[in-house]
């Protein structure tokens, strides 16, 4: 069957002239006609618009969602209609490879385009990686890899991916790589450093847990004011509130502890704000040289005692605060107060896109996970990594890297402790923990919780 024939090609209301007698065709008599075939026009244009609406790039744009209701596809948060479309167009075809870490990448590839600017085109966009035995399986994509393109496939062997020291072939884990972007305008070479204010911030060094938390680090809600771990930067110019949570790069310094990347937690003024550095040493006259960086779309969540941060509010407005739970002898996000069916998916992460909160991105990856990777196979964790760079050795999940230097050495797991004044999951891997940038947060994989606190991962 070939395409619909549109309706502006032949309108009955400009050619009933050559088909009826003269008498019809002026005065009354025509307007009469003209009426009549202007009904038959819009008869037919509606029905042209029901045989189009139902053919993704064809029909008008508004079929989008009940199309990819209907192939089971997910939009990119910045994915044209009309790449979407195209998309659509081969959905047949993209099901016929499902079931695939392939698969799994192609869509996530697709959601995830035009989401991270300025990262550079070489740098590791989404990671699928696995292992067994004999041999760690790695899936790559990079940032400038064109949308469908098969993922960069490495077989290593002796293997170089060991979480938890068991050998689970049916286990994958799904990493996105976030990378800091220099924020345009703001950077120099006169910052200082001075105390900050006792009033500005509050220690939450938490503590041991007791009871059913015993031996489980339980995070504080509020503290004493303190100085340490927060710093004042001063000498800077051009800073406005939307730089709190990005991040700062500070060299130059004899201080060694004031040389880094740090969390700006308050913006005092246009030239002066409050950053996270527990190894910081004030009254650091420099000059130090800066520069404001930010993370274009999933970025860690508040340094904790940050002002106004509530420990397991992070990002979420909705559903309520989370305060975490202990699941397993492990702290880990809540699974959804009494009902336990809604984990708090994006613990510890907020948006730095204003398309979506941190919640939702994740939840639309682990659902465009779910329903394309093969049945038989186990999502652990979704990892958003801040430390993989260009991929390069030493660096976090890369094949090119080896266990306990960049990649699990089989000590990993969800635990978390505080590594440069933020709450973050610990990465017992040897190096300087005191490195604001160097960590993971892991989200809930393909696993559920179904009104339980067992997790469910068939």
């Amino acid at each position: 069957m070939g395409a619909p024939v549109n309706p502006q090609a032949f309108q009955f209301r400009d050619q009933f002239y050559s088909l009826v007698p003269p008498w019809l065709q002026t005065g009354n008599a025509e307007r009469y006609m003209y009426t009549l075939e202007l009904c038959r026009d819009l008869l037919c244009e509606k029905a042209y618009q029901a045989m189009t609406i139902r053919l993704p790039g064809v029909g008008d744009y508004s079929n989008l969602p009940y199309l990819a209701f209907d192939r089971n596809l997910v939009q990119g948060l910045a994915e044209s209609n009309a790449a979407f479309a195209g998309r659509l167009q081969g959905a047949g075809a993209a099901w016929g490879e499902s079931g695939a870490a392939a698969a799994v990448i192609e869509q996530l590839q697709a959601y995830l385009q035009n989401l991270q600017p300025g990262v550079p085109a070489t740098y590791p966009m989404i990671t699928i990686v696995g292992n067994n035995a004999g041999y760690s399986t790695w899936n790559q994509v990079y940032q400038g890899t064109p949308i469908g393109a098969p993922p960069t496939l490495s077989n290593i062997s002796p293997p170089n991916f060991d979480w938890d020291g068991l050998s689970r072939p049916w286990r994958n884990w799904l990493v996105l790589p976030m990378a800091l972007v220099a924020v345009p305008g703001l950077s120099g070479s006169s910052a200082a450093t001075s105390t900050a204010a006792p009033s500005e911030c509050f220690a939450s060094p938490g503590q041991m847990g007791t009871g059913v938390y015993a031996g489980v680090w339980v995070p504080a809600t509020s503290g004493t004011p303190v100085n340490s771990p927060w710093l004042t930067l001063t000498g800077l110019s051009g800073l406005t509130q939307d730089q709190v949570g990005q991040w700062i790069t500070l060299t130059g310094s004899t201080n060694p502890g004031n040389v880094g990347c740090f969390q700006i937690v308050q913006v005092l003024s246009a030239s002066s704000c409050v950053i996270a550095n527990p190894e910081g040493v004030p009254s650091d006259a420099g000059p130090l040289t800066w520069e404001v960086r930010a993370y274009p779309l999933l970025a860690p969540g508040p340094a904790w005692g940050s002002p106004g941060f509530i420990f397991g509010q992070g990002e979420l407005s909705a559903p309520p605060v989370d305060t975490g739970s202990n699941i397993g002898g492990v702290w880990q996000p809540s699974p959804g107060g009494a009902s336990v069916s809604s984990p708090r998916f994006a613990w510890g992460l907020t948006s730095a896109s204003s398309l979506a909160p941190a919640y939702n991105i994740i939840e639309s990856i682990r659902g465009i996970a779910k329903t394309w990777k093969s049945a038989g196979t186990y999502y652990r964790y979704i990892v958003i990594a801040f430390d993989c760079g260009a991929g390069a050795p030493g660096s976090a999940y890369s094949p090119s890297s080896a266990p306990g230097s960049g990649n699990p050495d089989g000590t990993f797991g969800p635990h978390g402790k505080i590594v440069g004044g933020v709450w973050v999951p610990t990465r017992t891997i040897p190096g300087n923990p005191l490195t604001p940038y160097l960590w993971d947060a892991y989200c809930q994989g393909t696993g559920n919780f179904n009104n339980c606190s067992i997790e469910n991962i068939t």
